[in-house]
């Protein structure tokens, strides 16, 4: 049996949940993929490997932590790391630092309680970014 899903959008508006249209929220839908696109394209291949190690940290870590401390497990310079992780920041699709200085989010982590809530094959529970 086939079945079809129906996707359907919601915005809240000052205590009540509006529906919007399935063409206004299909075409956000569009240029947000394209967005996030567009965002991985600018990385240089050092970039997402310092993105994919900040994620798999913090499927261990339980606070936030700062790039000295990616940049020593790396091996890369101090100063190179803080100009990486800037970038990812800017584009503001990867990486979040809340205080400017330790990092909360690495898409699609996050160390706060976002009300969103993921768990790995391993059982391992942590928050969508």
């Amino acid at each position: 049996m086939q079945g079809s899903l129906k996707h359907k959008l919601y915005m809240g508006f000052r205590g009540i949940m509006l529906r919007i249209p399935p063409l206004l929220s299909e075409r956000g839908a569009k240029r947000g993929a394209q967005g996030a696109r567009e965002n991985a394209g600018r990385l240089a291949a050092e970039e997402r490997r310092v993105h994919h190690h900040i994620v798999l940290k913090m499927l261990h870590a339980r606070t936030p932590f700062t790039t000295e401390i990616v940049a020593d497990e790396m091996g890369i310079e101090n100063s190179r790391m803080q100009a990486i992780v800037d970038k990812l920041e800017h584009l503001k699709t990867f990486v979040f630092r809340s205080d400017g200085k330790r990092i909360d989010w690495a898409y699609p982590l996050s160390l706060e309680n976002t009300g969103f809530q993921m768990s790995a094959s391993s059982g391992e529970r942590f928050f969508a970014a």
